[in-house]
């Protein structure tokens, strides 16, 4: 009972802090750190139930983090055309490649007992695919990169909803961290955490200095979210409308028109902000719903 106690007491600590800077600096501040906080929280239900419940130590978890980041580039932004066109062919063929190369290792490894003649056929294989993925993505990746720099630079995404993202994201880290726990998780735990640790590094790394793909390290703009843009609300009549209804009673105490129409103004962008930020609190609470429920129900699901 003291646990639960000691519980309620932090709980009710935030709540508090978080309340008085709504009060004394800003409403829409204070969503925002809440927002924040229920992030921590998904991530953190990922990391008790891999070193709370199954004992496994994961160094790795920013690496799904960012596996996360480049899923909303790939799903909700528009292809970019001429990247397609310049080297869009290369990349499919790098993929196919890389395909070959796996089921030629499995039936190589399948196939002969151990032998060095079955190592250095498959030392040969990755080191083959390895050049050929070479010669064929560089003059593609070239082209990709320089249309339009400034902007674009990469291949973009499928221009989908960006809800979605957050599905392919779960797959995409749920696949990878299947792949690597059938590997890595016959290792101590020491071990098993200096791997992860690694392979989020790696993970990085390749986001960072993969320009096509995501464009690296520069900003890709334009992206779509699940919310409504504040300029589009504060130019929506039915939203005016509202904030003129809720705060009424403030405006009637103004007899001038011009300070009633100022007032109105700031309240509305104010108004905009805080309900952008409603909507994106529901959406990671309801995702927050989701992974508590899952857990106590007993399921066991991958996470980063």
């Amino acid at each position: 009972m003291k646990n639960y106690k000691n519980v309620i007491a932090a709980y009710s600590i935030m709540i508090f802090l978080i309340t008085l800077v709504g009060i004394f600096q800003s409403w829409s501040i204070a969503l925002t750190i809440l927002n924040y906080c229920l992030i921590s929280a998904v991530m953190t239900i990922g990391a008790n139930i891999q070193w709370g419940y199954a004992g496994l130590i994961n160094f790795g978890i920013m690496g799904y983090t960012a596996l996360g980041g480049l899923a909303v580039v790939l799903v909700s932004v528009e292809p970019v055309k001429k990247a397609w066109q310049v080297g869009g062919l290369n990349i499919l063929a790098c993929i196919w490649i890389i395909i070959a190369i796996i089921f030629v290792v499995k039936f190589i490894l399948n196939r002969f007992d151990k032998s060095k003649l079955r190592n250095y056929s498959v030392v040969s294989v990755i080191l083959g695919g390895i050049i050929l993925l070479r010669i064929t993505a560089a003059p593609g990746i070239e082209a990709i990169e320089a249309i339009d720099p400034a902007k674009t630079g990469f291949l973009g995404g499928m221009g989908l909803p960006v809800l979605l993202s957050w599905i392919f994201g779960a797959l995409l880290a749920g696949g990878l961290a299947f792949i690597i726990g059938k590997i890595a998780l016959g290792l101590r735990a020491d071990y098993l955490a200096i791997a992860t640790l690694l392979i989020a590094e790696i993970i990085v790394s390749i986001i960072k200095h993969e320009e096509w793909l995501a464009r690296g390290v520069k900003n890709v703009t334009g992206l779509k979210r699940p919310a409504p843009y504040e300029i589009d609300l504060q130019a929506s009549e039915w939203f005016v409308n509202l904030v003129a209804k809720i705060h009424s009673t403030k405006l009637n105490l103004i007899n001038s028109a011009s300070e009633k129409q100022e007032a109105l103004t700031q309240m509305v962008i104010e108004a905009s902000s805080i309900y952008v930020k409603l909507c994106f609190f529901w959406f990671i609470f309801y995702s927050c719903y989701y992974f508590i429920n899952t857990d106590t129900e007993g399921s066991i699901f991958p996470l980063g």
